[in-house]
């Protein structure tokens, strides 16, 4: 059986999109695997364009905010949709900042430039190797000693030679043999190309990285060891560290590390393997596109833990991998969808790190988003719209209103650190401790944005569908609606969560929970049309732009959602998703297999699946949603949220969980026939290991990974049932007679 934890591939990479990703949490390395000429695309995780207050000038004030509001929904209950829409990309002013690239590090002298090669990630090690007749190159990444580690047979008479190739502006060199010191400054402002602004190199208000490259000779084996270290002070805080400080520090940790020596470190970083890394595997057995999805499973949730660290940004747009200073959409982070689906399976495949990152982030734009809810407008709680960034910006951009005007960013982030708690084992009472008062501020905002319709139900104003627009009887393309199907679905989902932790911890009296309670009523649950898909928008029978549109947004309440619905809307989901298309982008590829498998149909699960594995890049040089040949995800270009995403859509079609009981094997494609999954996770905190042959349960282990989870748990096979008891927190294994399908 061919082992999912190794990417192998034969001859050094010859681009990007070739080499292999190592990580951290904090420092990624792109490695291209030349043994002559070793190459390394540098990232640090908070090395990003501008600071905090680099676009405070141009947001839109309180007083011209209201005017925008007041004039809009005027205008828009008049029937003038196109005017009030124009209006309203006035709330959006500014941009958010762009993740940057620290450089290529390129290392000569090494051993075995000529013959065979081979070049493996292996993600159990956390570690690229690349074999050659001289030896073996080795690189990883240390969580101990914070540092890339590369280790190499020279060649005969040759030393260590360093180069870094950055397209920062450079304000610092020293060289020595084998040895480098550089600071860079990133871009003081980066507009995206879309605003034609230029970006600005100031030295006031830019972050700098200081690259730190010291290296031995041990015998016939060369060591080096690069350290990097930014001027961040914090998410949200001026990155004004002192260079000359950040300098001093990458000095000592590349001393500290080279002094050690390669066995050493080496043994350090095996003995420190990021959080949760072995605890969770899927092996697939059958053909060969089976092996793949496996490795692309292992793939996602290595790709998650090192590119998100707590207390620091979590994964961007590109993972903590990018090459370019302006990269596609910035690099930096989509709150309407990619933010979310890329921390989907922090939960149920367990990669802590990337939970802890999520809530720390969202922990700073709830102070930042305050201040805009307030400004813009004039609301208690907080938001954030479409961008965002670790700066903390919060307001909507500048740009069309069909992806900038959608306030909805902070009701969706404190969804997903529910549906994360779900699966943590902690007791309810301290899960609710924790939430009820994060969650409060996102309801507290929403039910400000709430205004009652003519039908005399409350919805939201104003309101989009990210990023799908309709056609107004006068042929206008609009998005601007109220009360959208994905408005609706994250006010009812967060609202009835914080009324329940209220009635858990006595709470009712709060005069949000009270708002809470009096405006459930009044926010319709999913709506289905006059043809049979549920209503995306305000009203019936708008036409849409685009049918095939990639977003499914007023899709979530049935995924990432556990809204329970009957019979008839999840059959207009399942029309709703005919409607869309299979075809589109790598991540909605993974948003339409989550959705189908709570539909229960593998047969759609397999169609999706196949279009995810196949080459994203076609002879004709066109590309297309894929895995690119180092099996990044296409959008394309290639975004990252496509390969954690379909992490969390394999870990649906194994367990489902939300419907207060442990479904087995629930949508099973053909492509997963036989297999196993060890350490999968079920709500309220079950860690699940299982074997299947020909799609039927062969064998099943249970255990509660925290008090919460303590107790008696429903467990379904197909149309089969078994009451389980966990006592305590030890493994229980389970007779799977009573599951079989």
């Amino acid at each position: 059986m061919t082992d999912p934890t190794l990417l192998r591939r034969t001859g050094a990479a010859s681009r990007w999109l070739e080499a292999l990703p190592l990580g951290n949490g904090r420092i990624g390395a792109m490695a291209w695997g030349d043994p002559g000429v070793a190459r390394f695309g540098l990232n640090e995780s908070t090395y990003w364009s501008g600071s905090p207050t680099s676009t405070a000038g141009h947001r839109t004030a309180h007083p011209e905010a209201s005017r925008l509001l007041a004039r809009g929904r005027e205008l828009f209950t008049a029937d003038h949709v196109a005017e009030a829409q124009e209006l309203l990309e006035g709330l959006g002013a500014a941009w958010s900042q762009a993740y940057q690239p620290v450089g290529d590090l390129v290392l000569t002298g090494g051993a075995g430039a000529h013959g065979e090669l081979e070049r493996l990630l292996d993600l159990e090690r956390a570690e690229h190797v690349v074999r050659t007749p001289a030896g073996e190159h080795r690189t990883f990444i240390s969580v101990a000693d914070d540092v890339l580690v590369h280790a190499f047979p020279l060649a005969p008479g040759s030393e260590v030679e360093v180069e870094l190739d950055s397209p920062q502006v450079e304000e610092h060199r020293a060289t020595a043999a084998g040895q480098l010191a550089v600071v860079l400054r990133a871009p003081s402002d980066a507009p995206p190309e879309r605003h034609l602004a230029p970006m600005a190199w100031d030295e006031e208000g830019a972050g700098r990285v200081a690259v730190v490259v010291r290296s031995r000779r041990d015998g016939d084996r060369a060591l080096v060891v690069c350290a990097l270290a930014t001027t961040w002070q914090g998410l949200g805080e001026q990155p004004d560290k002192s260079p000359a400080d950040v300098l001093a520090a990458a000095t000592a940790q590349a001393e500290a590390a080279l002094e050690r020596g390669e066995d050493e470190l080496h043994r350090r970083h095996l003995a420190h393997p990021l959080p949760g890394a072995h605890e969770v595997a899927l092996t697939l057995s059958g053909a060969e596109d089976s092996a793949l999805l496996a490795t692309c499973f292992a793939y996602g949730r290595h790709l998650l833990a090192s590119s998100s660290r707590p207390g620091l940004p979590p994964a961007t747009l590109q993972g903590i991998w990018n090459a370019q200073v302006l990269a596609p959409w910035s690099s930096n982070y989509t709150v309407n969808i990619n933010l979310e689906m890329n921390h989907w399976a922090a939960g149920v495949a367990h990669v802590p790190d990337a939970a802890a990152a999520l809530e720390g982030y969202t922990a700073m734009l709830r102070e930042v988003g305050a201040e805009t809810a307030r400004r813009l407008y004039g609301a208690d709680g907080w938001t954030v719209h479409h961008n965002s960034d670790p700066w903390g910006y919060s307001d909507p951009v500048r740009g069309d209103p069909k992806w900038a005007t959608w306030p909805m960013g902070g009701l969706w982030l404190e969804r997903e650190l529910d549906s994360l708690s779900a699966f943590t084992g902690e007791d309810p009472q301290d899960i609710a401790e924790r939430r009820f008062p994060r969650r409060r501020g996102a309801a507290a905002f929403a039910l400000d944005l709430l205004h009652e319709s003519a039908d005399g139900h409350l919805v939201t104003f104003p309101s989009t569908s990210p990023e799908n627009e309709w056609v107004t009887a006068a042929g206008r393309a609009v998005a601007l609606s109220e009360g959208t199907g994905m408005d609706r679905w994250l006010l009812r989902e967060v609202l009835e969560a914080l009324v329940a932790d209220a009635e858990l911890l006595g709470r009712l009296e709060d005069p949000v929970v009270a708002r809470a309670v009096a405006a459930l009523p009044l926010i319709l649950a999913p709506r289905v049309g006059a043809d049979g898909r549920v209503l995306e928008w305000h009203a019936d029978a708008l036409a849409e732009i685009e049918p095939t549109h990639r977003h499914v947004s007023h899709l979530g309440f049935l995924y990432p959602g556990s809204e329970e619905v009957e019979e008839s809307v999840e059959q207009a989901v399942a029309a709703s998703l005919e409607g869309r298309g299979d075809e589109a982008t790598g991540w909605s590829l993974v948003w339409k297999t989550c959705l189908w498998a709570r539909l229960h149909r593998p047969d759609r699960v397999q169609a999706l699946l196949e279009m995810f594995l196949r080459p994203a890049e076609n002879p004709d040089g066109s590309e297309r949603s894929g895995l690119y040949p180092n099996l990044f995800s296409a959008h394309p270009p290639f975004q990252i949220d496509g390969n954690l995403g379909l992490v969390a859509a394999l870990a649906e079609c194994l367990i489902q969980s939300h419907r207060g009981e442990i479904e087995l094997l629930p949508a099973l494609p053909a492509l997963m026939a036989d297999g196993s999954v060890r350490g999968l996770r079920a709500r309220p905190g079950v860690a699940v290991d299982m074997s299947w042959v020909d799609a039927t349960l062969t064998s099943l282990t249970l255990r509660a990974v925290g008090p919460g989870a303590l107790g008696t748990h429903r467990v379904r096979c197909g149309e089969h049932e078994v009451t389980i008891e966990l006592a305590d927190e030890n493994p229980a294994q389970v007779d799977v007679d009573g599951l079989r399908r």
